[in-house]
């Protein structure tokens, strides 16, 4: 077992190398190299070989004081962050450093537990995605030499903040500016929380362009100004809808704007997440990209690549500012002392901005002879029909329950992005939803160490569409049965539960999830219902599973409960 020259960055090969050789996620290496629990043997030592190997030594005990690089990220299962991670992880490893995690969620605050542990773990360097400090935590971080730097951040930090950042708003003109170019004078905007700097440059930037093309690219359709906007003179305008950066919040405001008339021929977005969501509208209204709708996103994560129809969209740079931003920090650990801390080294800029670019794809095109006031063409056509099994198969037969809790781990995160990319490139063109499940989804609860995710295919019939795929990326078949598969990894630490769409299964799990994540007494409960179950010994898995029914019904019924009141 060897890591290929290619993969190799300078003297030894990058983690995240190690963690595809490994077949296991760059979280796991991580606790392997680190020493810390919650990794299988097998496992174990197969990675410790391939660090070995590689020329990484084991550490036995946690890095000391000034050996590692903070990173701070909003959220560990987002490929924005997975990309920031990279930059960072790179720059920490050249410069031998260890790195660590921290995951404060969307609030984009750091809170007191979080700057105890910094001022205990005193790193060389932090480096912040978002996140805003108060004063009083930049001093304390400043009174004991700990320099910090900003990716991207959600407002305006004070002159003496180091801050990498991409030319959002001339990133957001380019977006327009090529659908005017193709032709297109219908062009709506779907923008990001106008709370964030980086929304409101891309709002910004969209603008400048419909202004400079003249009155005929201006769009007509109202959309309602969102309640809670900064400030009037920042309102969105006609035919823009603010939304969460989530795809979710992409499709929703993408059929509010595709209902105007006359239809956008065009919608431009503020995040790839949010164009993923303009997709996914489209297609659920019958209309086709780019033929009847041209669709541009912003940021260029791995997800825009692997759309069908692959998206056009704007890369910002992203592992080159979380380079850059790492750099500046520990340029400043080296030299620059408390008394230089504005900036990374004697001249060099306090604020920077990497540019950003187009990258032109499949999803945008010249205004189609589809995009008229004639209704979109639905395609009722149905798969070849093909009958499902009709009895449970388990692979293996029953399997006793040898795990326990474990703390809540926001590396867990990572994993499950790291799994929805390798499932997405395993299954290819296929229309698939990928989404994090079970309770390692849910911040502050206790879990087994085992990743659920669930994958809703168009034909749970269809296995050569997507079973085949899975095996062929490393995963095993454990259950065939009725209307669902499941395949897991061969450490069992990943398992992929595969629905058809439409399955109740599938809100279910959607429902129980969000329920726990919102709701603390029905998370503490399911927590200590858990605990209490595992205090005995299973000789079958499935019936732990089982024994938890009466609890998880009664958890969500409260759940759809608290959907139907109003408001």
């Amino acid at each position: 077992m060897s890591i290929d020259p290619a993969e190799r960055s300078g003297s030894r090969p990058t983690l995240e190398a190690i963690a595809r050789r490994a077949s296991v996620s760059l979280a796991t290496v991580s606790k392997v190299l680190n020493g810390r629990p919650g990794v299988s043997g097998p496992t174990r030592e197969r990675v410790e070989h391939l660090l070995t190997a590689s020329g990484y030594a084991q550490r036995d005990t946690p890095p000391g004081p000034g050996s590692l690089v903070e990173l701070v990220v909003e959220d560990l299962s987002s490929e924005w962050s997975i990309e920031i991670v990279r930059g960072v992880e790179s720059v920490a490893r050249e410069h031998g450093y260890a790195l660590s995690l921290s995951a404060l969620g969307p609030d984009h605050a750091v809170g007191e537990d979080w700057i105890t542990g910094v001022l205990h773990r005193r790193p060389a360097a932090i480096v912040l995605q978002f996140s805003a400090l108060t004063a009083g935590r930049r001093d304390q971080l400043r009174a004991r030499g700990i320099p910090f730097t900003v990716v991207d951040p959600v407002g305006d930090p004070p002159a003496d903040v180091p801050v990498v950042g991409a030319t959002n708003t001339a990133g957001g003109a380019a977006a327009t500016q090529h659908l005017l170019d193709l032709g297109h004078t219908h062009i709506a905007a779907i923008a990001g929380p106008l709370d964030m700097a980086c929304a409101v440059d891309r709002l910004v930037g969209h603008r400048a362009a419909l202004a400079a093309a003249g009155p005929e690219a201006r769009p007509t359709a109202a959309t309602p100004v969102p309640s809670g906007a900064p400030d009037p003179s920042d309102a969105p305008g006609p035919s823009v809808v603010v939304a969460r950066f989530s795809r979710e919040d992409g499709e929703r405001a993408a059929r509010e704007l595709l209902a105007a008339d006359p239809r956008p021929t065009a919608i431009v977005t503020g995040n790839d997440l949010q164009a993923l969501g303009v997709l996914d509208a489209a297609r659920s209204l019958g209309l086709r990209v780019p033929e009847d709708l041209s669709v541009v996103g912003f940021d260029d994560v791995a997800p825009a690549r692997w759309a069908r129809p692959a998206l056009t969209t704007i890369r910002q740079p992203l592992q080159e500012m979380a380079e850059r931003a790492t750099r500046m920090a520990l340029r400043q650990h080296a030299g620059a002392g408390a008394d230089e801390h504005a900036g990374g080294a004697p001249g060099e800029p306090v604020r920077v901005e990497l540019a950003t670019t187009l990258v032109v794809r499949d999803s945008t095109a010249a205004p189609g002879v589809g995009t008229g006031d004639e209704p979109p063409v639905r395609d009722h056509g149905l798969a070849d029909e093909r009958p499902d099994v009709t009895t449970v198969e388990i692979i293996g037969g029953p399997e006793a329950l040898r795990v326990g809790l474990h703390e809540y781990d926001p590396a867990w995160a990572m994993t499950f992005a790291e799994h929805r990319e390798r499932i997405l490139r395993a299954v290819g063109p296929l229309d698939v939803r990928v989404e994090h499940i079970g309770s390692t989804s849910v911040p502050g609860l206790a879990a087994k160490p085992i990743v659920d995710l669930v994958v809703v295919v168009p034909d749970v019939t269809d296995e050569s569409a997507y079973l085949e795929p899975l095996l062929g990326a490393g995963y095993e078949l454990r259950v065939r049965e009725p209307g669902h598969r499941l395949v897991r990894t061969p450490e069992r630490d990943v398992h992929v539960h595969v629905y058809e769409r439409g399955a109740t299964a599938v809100e279910d799990y959607l429902l129980l999830r969000d329920r726990l994540r919102s709701d603390p007494d029905d998370r503490a409960l399911y927590e200590q219902t858990k605990r209490a179950l595992l205090s005995g010994t299973w000789d079958d898995m499935n019936d732990y599973a089982d024994a938890k029914t009466d609890v998880i019904r009664a958890v969500m019924g409260r759940a759809r409960a608290a959907a139907a009141l109003p408001g």
